[in-house]
């Protein structure tokens, strides 16, 4: 009888076991709606095409920083591509600005992207606070009149001519 009672608690457990055992692991497939808005939605989408910054450190002159750049502005519905403008450029080192200036610009306008080049004028005279050996940060500030934008460059590194 005891051998019985053995035999009928192990052919339970193995049921149990095997019922439990039997059952999905696996999570439930959820279906997610299907976004319709634009990735970029709220902002204007920048593509940086080349940035250069170095120190005049040529002889008979006083050292000056020089900075230039072209980005190309993709069209966007939520801003005026026409009319947006760089209006002010921050330099930021150490989490510290450096210089802000209202740059000089070019812009040229082709189906569905403003291309902006930009740079000093004559370039910033030297300050001590610029440290050369590390890369800078630049910042730009847009603007199409009714929004402004403020687009960051980071770690741009700086050449020194001679």
């Amino acid at each position: 009888m005891k051998y019985y009672n053995l035999v009928i608690s192990f052919i339970l457990s193995l049921f149990i076991l095997g019922i439990t055992g039997c059952s999905s692991s696996v999570p439930e497939v959820k279906t997610v709606p299907k976004i319709s808005e634009g990735i970029y939605k709220d902002d204007l989408r920048i593509n940086v095409k080349k940035i250069y910054a170095w120190v005049n450190l040529m002889p008979g002159a006083k050292a000056r920083f020089h900075i230039t750049g072209s980005i190309e502005l993709l069209e966007d519905s939520e801003y005026d591509l026409e009319n947006v403008t760089i209006k002010k450029i921050n330099i930021i080192q150490s989490k510290e600005t450096i210089y802000q200036f209202t740059p000089k610009t070019k812009e040229t306008f082709e189906q569905n992207k403003k291309s902006v080049v930009f740079s000093t004028i004559r370039g910033l005279l030297l300050t001590t606070i610029l440290d050369r050996e590390k890369s800078i940060n630049v910042e730009l500030l847009l603007s199409d009149s009714s929004n402004e934008i403020i687009y960051l460059i980071p770690n741009v590194e700086i050449s020194e001519v001679h």
